[in-house]
């Protein structure tokens, strides 16, 4: 009996104390040590950046995001890939293409990880965007009525796979 209560306590700690740590695994303070801002755009944009609505640090941005328009299915990417309204993937002009960045909206702080396969205009620095998400990747954040939304974006990583909806 006494063996049968001590590894049930073994076993309710093992989970207590080891699920906190796996989680921490996942998602780290610091996603990545390289820093994967495109820093030949960020030069070449620099006079069109609007300082007092976007923020750069390495490998972080915040400022504000929009989503693609319906119409846009089907055309090419800046990475040569047709452009698809259901996979996970964004335009930015800060990040490398293929950098795997997670989105996350700062009125709720619900997240999204997209990739990076996508160029944004120029202009849309200025009026503070920094990225545009394809209508999937902007439902998981719910956007507000006027399809803009205040954001952090942080690189995790490169890769040239979506992270989720990749086979659709």
């Amino acid at each position: 009996m006494k063996n049968y209560l001590l590894l049930s306590i073994v076993y309710a700690s093992f989970i207590l104390f080891c699920e906190p740590l796996h989680a921490q695994q996942i998602y780290t303070n610091t996603l990545t040590t390289e820093n994967y801002l495109d820093s030949v755009n960020i030069k070449r944009y620099k006079n069109r950046i609007d300082t007092n609505r976007i923020e750069i640090e390495i490998n972080h941005i915040k400022g504000i995001s929009s989503f693609y328009s319906k119409n846009l299915n089907g055309t090419m990417t800046s990475t040569g890939e047709r452009f698809y309204n259901n996979k996970f993937t964004a335009a930015c002009n800060l990040y490398k293409l293929n950098t795997i960045v997670r989105v996350t909206n700062l009125r709720n702080g619900k997240t999204v990880l997209v990739r990076i396969n996508d160029r944004m205009h120029p202009n849309m620095l200025r009026k503070g965007r920094i990225i545009d998400l394809s209508q999937s990747a902007a439902k998981q954040l719910v956007f507000s009525s006027k399809g803009l939304v205040k954001v952090t974006v942080d690189a995790i990583g490169y890769s040239k796979k979506n992270p989720k909806l990749d086979e659709k």
